[in-house]
């Protein structure tokens, strides 16, 4: 995952700002204290218990990293998306896939966690 910004009036290109990869090896907990050089992704869950046994899940997925702007200073630069918009951006992107290549995506995404074995590019 990459996060760029650009120029409104004077556009030289696109400026990495935030530049991360998201696998499950990734994932950080809590974090109380940011360190400069490093990312973090967290998944936050919150569970609420209804009644007669329901409940409701509300994910969110929130990637922190360190960038330098020319804003006069540094910053943390977080990027948060809940998991219906995670979900939206999925729709988006790989509505047009039928429901065996899904199956085929998420088989080979849960194989590369439990083995450690990279994606090819051509998946989904």
């Amino acid at each position: 995952m990459q996060v760029t910004t650009r120029g409104w009036a004077r556009d030289h290109g696109p400026k990495p700002v935030l530049s991360a990869s998201l696998t499950a090896e990734d994932i950080t907990d809590e974090v109380k204290r940011f360190e400069r050089d490093k990312t973090y992704f967290e998944i936050d869950r919150q569970v609420m218990h209804l009644s007669r046994g329901r409940r409701r899940v509300r994910c969110t997925a929130r990637v922190s990293s360190h960038a330098e702007l020319n804003l006069n200073g540094s910053y943390l630069v977080q990027l948060e998306l809940s998991r219906e918009e995670i979900a939206r951006l999925f729709y988006l992107t790989h509505g047009d896939a039928e429901l065996p290549e899904l199956i085929k995506f998420f088989a080979e995404l849960r194989r590369q966690e439990l083995v450690g074995t990279p994606l090819p590019d051509d998946t989904v």
